[in-house]
């Protein structure tokens, strides 16, 4: 068939969603108007399938959709982040699972992502966490991609540290020495203030446990 003279061709649709249906989803989960707390965000994960202790991938949603404020999502932050998600259905928040594995990102990437853990598990306007809340949530947050995690944890939890709270830069610094400085502390200069007074005392705790 001929086209027609002046015709334009249609151009490809993209993914469209219902905006009620997202709102709706926010009302059923949320704690009060316009606020998802960590108990309605708790109720999201219980519905897909996902443990909100011990499941990154929850955390990685709430990255996803651009929590902003620790522990908790608002509404205009839910409907831009459903809407970048193509998700207007607790069918496809469950279909986004398999893709939210922190582990699969890039060192870029996951960067920010693990900077997003520190500033969401935030209590309040408190800009440092307490150091029992880390020992339960690096192991989470890391993936997999720290040799230090076991004894960094058992450093803190053994309150081998002199420190009660963790910082944003000792938090985020603890993924850069994993990069940087092996399991044997090759990589690792003494008298260097590379590093915060935190992976110094780590690391003279781990070289006394190994008696060196």
């Amino acid at each position: 068939m001929r086209r027609r003279l002046g015709a334009v061709p249609r151009r490809k649709e993209t993914a469209k969603v219902d905006k009620r249906a997202i709102k709706s989803l926010f009302e059923k989960w949320s704690d009060e108007p316009g606020l998802m707390s960590l108990e309605g965000i708790a109720r999201m994960a219980g519905e897909l399938g996902l443990d909100p202790e011990t499941d990154v991938r929850v955390l990685a949603l709430c990255w996803r959709l651009g929590a902003k404020k620790p522990a908790q999502i608002d509404m205009e932050e839910w409907e831009v982040g459903m809407e970048g998600l193509a998700c207007d259905s607790v069918e496809k928040l469950k279909g986004l699972v398999p893709t939210l594995d922190p582990a699969e990102l890039d060192a870029r990437s996951f960067r920010d992502f693990f900077k997003f853990v520190f500033l969401f598990s935030r209590e309040g306007t408190h800009r440092t966490i307490e150091k029992d809340i880390v020992v339960s949530l690096l192991p989470i947050a890391i993936c997999g991609r720290s040799l230090h995690t076991v004894p960094f944890v058992a450093f803190l939890d053994e309150a081998a540290s002199t420190t009660t709270r963790v910082t944003l830069d000792q938090w985020c610094s603890f993924l850069e020495f994993s990069d940087k400085v092996t399991t044997d502390f090759e990589g690792y200069e003494e008298d260097s203030s590379a590093w915060p007074l935190l992976l110094d005392e780590y690391v003279e705790y781990a070289k006394a446990k190994r008696g060196d």
